[in-house]
Formats: C-alpha cells, sequence, structure tokens
C-alpha cells in the first residue's frame, strides 16, 4: 500500500501548543490522528499526548501487519484513551480531568475507517470534491442541524462541545466506514484552529491545491493568516491514496 503523508503544526497566538497529529504504518496498514487538548482545562496537551500514544502503541500491537476489524479496532482505542485520561487525572489527582478531541483514520486494503470524538475533522476529497466532512459535536454544529439555516437561532459559540475524550460523562465516538478509496483521494485530519477561521470551499481548496507537499504548509498559513495574532493552534495533517 503507498500513501503520502505530510503533517504541520503551529502554536499561533496561543502560549504554548497543546494540539498533536501523528501516524503510524505496518506496510500494510495506516493510522493517522489529530488530537486538540481542550483549551481552559489543566493539562491539554498531555491529554493530547495519551490520546495518541494510546492509538499508537494499541496499533502497533494488534495490526499484524493488518487489523482483522478496523472499524472495531478505533472504537476500542478511543475508549481506552478515554480510560486512559481517567486514570492519569487520578494519579495525578487533578481537580478537573484533563481532556482532549481526537480524530483518527485507518487505511488498509485501498480502504478507509474513520472515528472521532470532540470537534477536530477529518475531509475526505476526490477529484477537487469533498465527499466526506465528520460532524462535530458542538451544541453550534447541533443547532445549525436542527435549525436548517434559522438565523434568528440564539448563537451558540462554536467551541462548546457535549462530547471530548477525559470528560466526565461518558464521550460520544462516531465511526465510519469503509469508504472505497481511489488513485489521488486526500484525506485530512485537523483541528479546529484550521477549520475555524476557513470556511468548508477553503479548507478543500487549500487540500487538493498542487503535491501535497506544499498543500499542508500553505493551509496552515492561511488558516494563521485568517486567525489573526491571537489565534488558536492550527494543526493539519493531510494523506494522498496512492495505491494499493
Amino acid at each position: 500500500m503507498s500513501v503520502e503523508i505530510v503533517q504541520e503544526s503551529h502554536q499561533a497566538g496561543r502560549k504554548r501548543n497543546e494540539d498533536r497529529a501523528g501516524h503510524w504504518s505496518t506496510g500494510a496498514a495506516v493510522l493517522m490522528a489529530v488530537a486538540d487538548g481542550m483549551g481552559g482545562h489543566p493539562h491539554g496537551d498531555r491529554a493530547a499526548e495519551t490520546a495518541l500514544q494510546t492509538l499508537s502503541e494499541l496499533f502497533l500491537r494488534q495490526a499484524n501487519p493488518e487489523l482483522p476489524l478496523p472499524g472495531g479496532f478505533l472504537d476500542r482505542a478511543f475508549r481506552e484513551a478515554h480510560r486512559q485520561l481517567h486514570e492519569e487525572a487520578a494519579e495525578w489527582q487533578l481537580e478537573e480531568n484533563h481532556r482532549t478531541t481526537l480524530v483518527a483514520c485507518l487505511v488498509q486494503k485501498g480502504l478507509l475507517w474513520w472515528a472521532h470524538s470532540g470537534d477536530s475533522r477529518l475531509y475526505l476529497a476526490r477529484d477537487a470534491e469533498l465527499v466526506l466532512r465528520t460532524r462535530d459535536h458542538s451544541f453550534a454544529e447541533l443547532n445549525e442541524a436542527l435549525q436548517h439555516g434559522d438565523t434568528s437561532a440564539e448563537y451558540v459559540p462554536a467551541n462548546i462541545l457535549f462530547s471530548c475524550l477525559g470528560s466526565t460523562s461518558r464521550p460520544l465516538i462516531d465511526r465510519g466506514g469503509p469508504w472505497s478509496l481511489a488513485a489521488g483521494d486526500r484525506v485530512l485530519l485537523c483541528s479546529d484552529g484550521l477549520w475555524g477561521p476557513l470556511s468548508d470551499l477553503s479548507v478543500l481548496q487549500g487540500m487538493m491545491q498542487g503535491p501535497l507537499a506544499q498543500a499542508v504548509p500553505a493551509l496552515v498559513q492561511r488558516a494563521l493568516a485568517a486567525g489573526g495574532g491571537h489565534g488558536d493552534n492550527v494543526t493539519a495533517l493531510g494523506c494522498t491514496y496512492l495505491a494499493a
């Protein structure tokens, strides 16, 4: 299996970067993930690191070299990351649990599976068309879906989430796939620092513009410029599927 992967992360206007991104491969299967440690909660950067470390360790232990049930693996891995965050919070005697969003996808045998909790997103594009975008676990997106564009509705800040990993309640984990990939398909995983200041159309245009090695850094720079001097951390992980 052949894929091209490029990732980039920028602290932007924040005191530290609480985003984390990573990708791992056995040759027959590839796992990619982006986590955004939640601002306003203690140790957000550590929460993001724990989530990615949990996923990578389980993947490298269980993919031999393929995973028998990729969708089930993602569900179990997300729940294990949530459990690990609770254990850390208890061990460190935190007054409030550290929390993170998480989006991840698996590519195996020309198929794509994905999962997410929170508002870090996955975009999938084919032939310059957006064919998939995950739906945030935020009250703003939920209201938008329920109201169908009713502009008289009360504004809800986009950063208020009703699900993430590490929260006191059981996280909502949305899963999808398998999706059959075609050569040239591009996948983008990103934190809200990227999609927040940009429209879906801008994200699509950016992720498909030129070679991936140029497209991902350029998209991050576009988000940084749009977010201004006090913008959020910006993280993007792009993948081009080349061949099975």
